[in-house]
């Protein structure tokens, strides 16, 4: 029997489950005066029921009448018809005018149902008369149904976000409430953003300030502030999407990786911290020559370089704002903008110019020299040692004479050659073939310079300037409505039909 509005409207008031009604406030007021009350048949107030009771003791006290006719009359007859709805009447089922006379004596003895029936009927039509409940002193008759007055919205901001910073997988959110309020925080995350991650509840005076550690979780997180006010109305604030500068971003470079590790706004100002991370070694492509001479080759290839230094500028920019700080390499880097006051979505571009000093060691120069084929005559005077030796020979001579005989004979001679030196002229030719030689020269390290060029992107949303809000004075508090009984005499008749007086 309740009306929807009126049921969001009890919503609202005693905030019945762990939502609250989303609609505007103008949505629960009436724009035309309720329809009139109709009769409620499930429980029957006092007034019912006593018309109900006397409906009852009319319809015995008719029973009782039509059975002492029909005793009087004989029995009845059959009449099946009479066991469906009403009976039906006829000419011929009838009483004749002779059966309804009455005499003086029979008058005294009709008991005296029939005057408390008249008195019961009488007095549920002066009921019926009286208003539907009993008038309270000075204020609107009571309705069957209550409606929920609802209060013109107060029109202004509750709560303000003053600051709202991103660090890693936290977010820093400060809050200030415009006036006394009951301030319910939560988060949202998981991969459709719809998983709770926080929850809480604070209450805050007026231009007081709390700060919130808010989880971020997965890739759309979320923060809703509710809010409800002394004059009972609600409403919440969401931080969500471009607002939150998650995740932060990160470049990774050859000579460094650098990141934003921090970004956040306060009113009128935006600050980030960078971190970079710069590395000792890296290739850096070298056109060498590696042999020069007789053969130079001369190639580009992949050497080991040395960092020596690193030196840049970080440029960070948001709408008309611009600033270029100092890099500082292994570490961190701040910077702030200036920006203006209001609500609004703020992008902000990170450029990080980076310059490093290479030392390169480089190998060896290999020097080629080419030799042809050549032959060279060259004489030259050879010393010879003749070394001395000492012989002696012996053979056996056989002589004939003359007379024929032969005589044998043993003939010795010893052989002498002393050692000398002997010098001779010895002319020598000699063939050079072609040939390469090669010589390793060692050589220095060469000195370069490396650019590099990281570019960041990010956004982070901004609130209005914080305003205390104005309150409507408030309305006068009626008294509470004082019921009277109607009188005495409706209590009365109450005594006489033996009912329970329920006032």
């Amino acid at each position: 029997g309740r009306r929807l509005p009126l049921v969001a409207a009890d919503l609202l008031k005693y905030r019945l489950g762990a939502r609250r009604y989303a609609g505007p406030v103008s949505q629960l007021v009436r724009t035309e005066p309720p329809a009139p009350v109709q009769p409620v048949k499930s429980g029957p107030g006092p007034l019912r029921l006593m018309a109900r009771r006397s409906k009852r003791a009319l319809r015995s006290l008719r029973k009782k009448k039509n059975r002492r006719k029909d005793r009087r009359n004989g029995r009845m007859p059959f009449r099946p018809h009479g066991w469906f709805g009403k009976r039906r009447k006829s000419g011929r089922h009838q009483r004749s005018p002779g059966h309804s006379a009455e005499t003086l004596e029979s008058r005294r003895r009709k008991p005296r149902g029939d005057f408390l029936a008249v008195v019961a009927v009488a007095l549920v039509a002066t009921a019926a008369t009286l208003p539907q409940a009993v008038l309270a002193d000075d204020h609107e008759p009571w309705r069957d149904e209550i409606d929920f007055e609802v209060e013109e919205p107060v029109e202004g901001r509750r709560i303000f976000v003053e600051g709202l910073s991103v660090t890693g997988d936290r977010a820093a959110v400060t809050l200030r409430a415009a006036t006394d309020l009951e301030i319910r925080v939560r988060a949202y995350g998981g991969p459709e953003g719809t998983w709770q991650r926080f929850w809480g509840s604070a209450r805050l005076a007026e231009g007081e300030r709390i700060d919130y550690s808010l989880p971020l979780h997965g890739p759309k997180p979320s923060f809703t502030f509710s809010w409800e006010d002394g004059l009972g109305q609600a409403g919440a604030v969401t931080v969500k999407e471009a607002q939150l500068p998650f995740p932060l971003p990160v470049v990774e470079g050859e000579l460094c990786v650098v990141r934003v590790v921090s970004l956040g706004w306060t009113p009128g100002e935006i600050r980030g911290v960078i971190e970079s991370e710069c590395v000792a070694l890296v290739e850096e492509p070298v056109e060498l020559q590696t042999v020069a001479g007789h053969v130079e080759v001369t190639e580009t290839t992949l050497m080991d370089a040395e960092v020596t230094a690193v030196t840049g500028t970080v440029s960070a920019a948001s709408g008309a704002s611009h600033v270029s700080v100092p890099f500082v390499p292994d570490d961190v880097t701040r910077f702030s903008l200036s920006v203006g006051e209001g609500e609004a979505i703020h992008g902000v571009t990170v450029d990080v110019q980076v310059e490093a000093s290479l030392r390169i060691p480089v190998p060896p120069l290999t020097q080629l020299t080419h030799h042809p084929e050549r032959t060279e005559y060259r004489t030259e005077t050879v010393s010879l040692l003749r070394p001395g030796t000492t012989r002696t020979v012996s053979k056996t001579v056989t002589v004939t004479h003359d007379d024929g005989t032969t005589t044998q004979h043993v003939v010795s001679a010893v052989l002498s050659i002393p050692s000398a030196v002997v010098h001779r002229d010895v002319t020598l030719t000699i063939v050079h073939p072609e040939r390469v030689d090669a010589v390793v020269e060692e050589r220095e390290p060469v000195d370069r310079t490396r650019k590099e060029s990281l570019e960041m992107a990010s956004s982070v949303g901004s609130d209005a300037p914080f305003e205390v809000l104005v309150l409507p004075e408030p309305e006068p508090v009626e008294p509470p409505a004082e019921q009277t009984p109607g009188g005495d005499s409706l209590r009365h008749w109450f005594d006489i039909l033996g009912w329970e007086w329920p006032w």
